[in-house]
């Protein structure tokens, strides 16, 4: 009988440490405050940034990152607008240079404070938007595989050769960032009549303009385009997966465009505090080398390259893209784009 309580005891001691365990490891009940991150699928996944930081911020600041995946920086601004006051977003992260008036209209940023001497020189003259703050940027160009036989392009009219038709994946630029760099760029270079008879032209040579940069690239990915339009730090990551790799960045007489990205903190965020020191540990020395080493973009801050494989990227001609349409004007150019697609 006295072994039976025993088992009994034993029995309802389990049932409620389970019930406690259970009902503790339930988010509702986590008593921390929770910084809630909105960011693209790139920086949250595994293989991205945000994990690391996560964890690493986590092991301090008595609280818990919640991360919300935005497919790209126009649904991730639509969706802080659509945010309920009691729900709302304390830090944005992957805003690029032409989505910042977008993020403005019908919201309102904090200020954030950073050191302007920390940031590398090219960095320096975006830290004038205080709303805004840059923490990676890259340079844009074709991607292609090293051939000893055949010169590469090197200019955009040798992307119509024959061999490329039907041989390039780009990105679609009403939902990708990457596309749009690569559309206004072309609109700089050329100007805006020459850009849009040039692009009668290129459109046959594009297999796929795919919806984000992910698709586009794993066409090349899988060999089933010749070129892709990505970043030059695109071969390193090819590299570290593959030393035997073939790829390489090409560069064009017409110089490249550059990408910022940004983070904001919204007016109406719930854990500011927590989200000015996530930025901190974003900006930090570590932090740039993991962003640095997982999203293949170059830090915003000193030093971080240095000794790394990054280092030894060539340095590319970029262009200044003084040109940063409104949205009205970035409506019409897109929806000029979308004529010439629909026109083949």
């Amino acid at each position: 009988m006295k072994h039976f309580l025993t088992f009994v005891a034993l029995v309802f001691f389990g049932l409620f440490l389970a019930l406690f365990v259970r009902r503790n490891q339930n988010p509702e009940n986590d008593s921390r405050p929770t910084l809630r991150i909105y960011a693209a699928s790139s920086f949250i996944k595994q293989w991205g940034p945000g994990p690391w930081l996560k964890e690493k911020f986590e092991s301090t600041c008595d609280c818990v990152v919640e991360y919300h995946d935005a497919a790209d920086s126009v649904s991730l601004i639509q969706r802080v607008k659509s945010e309920p006051k009691n729900k709302s977003v304390d830090l944005v992260l992957g805003f690029d240079q032409y989505d910042l008036e977008m993020a403005q209209v019908g919201l309102d940023w904090k200020n954030v404070k950073v050191d302007p001497q920390q940031f590398e020189e090219p960095v320096r003259p975006l830290l004038s938007r205080t709303s805004f703050t840059p923490y990676d940027w890259g340079v844009l160009a074709f991607i292609g595989h090293r051939n000893a036989d055949k010169s590469l392009p090197s200019n955009t009219d040798d992307l119509l050769a024959p061999e490329y038709a039907s041989n390039i994946s780009l990105q679609d630029p009403r939902t990708s960032s990457t596309g749009l760099q690569f559309l206004l760029w072309l609109i700089q270079v050329k100007g805006e009549e020459k850009a849009f008879e040039y692009l009668q032209k290129f459109n046959s040579q594009v297999k796929a303009w795919g919806a984000n940069w992910s698709l586009a690239y794993g066409l090349f990915q899988k060999d089933q385009v010749k070129l892709t339009f990505s970043y030059v730090t695109s071969p390193v990551a090819s590299l570290k997966e593959n030393p035997q790799s073939d790829i390489v960045a090409l560069p064009f007489a017409e110089g490249h465009p550059v990408q910022y990205e940004f983070l904001g903190i919204p007016s109406t965020c719930l854990n500011c505090d927590l989200a000015e020191k996530f930025v901190t540990l974003m900006l930090s020395h570590d932090g740039q080398r993991v962003i640095m080493d997982k999203n293949y973009m170059f830090p915003v801050i000193k030093s971080v390259t240095k000794g790394t494989m990054f280092e030894a990227i060539p340095e590319f001609k970029t262009i200044d893209m003084t040109v940063i349409p409104n949205q009205a004007e970035r409506e019409r150019i897109l929806k000029k784009w979308s004529q010439v697609r629909r026109s083949e």
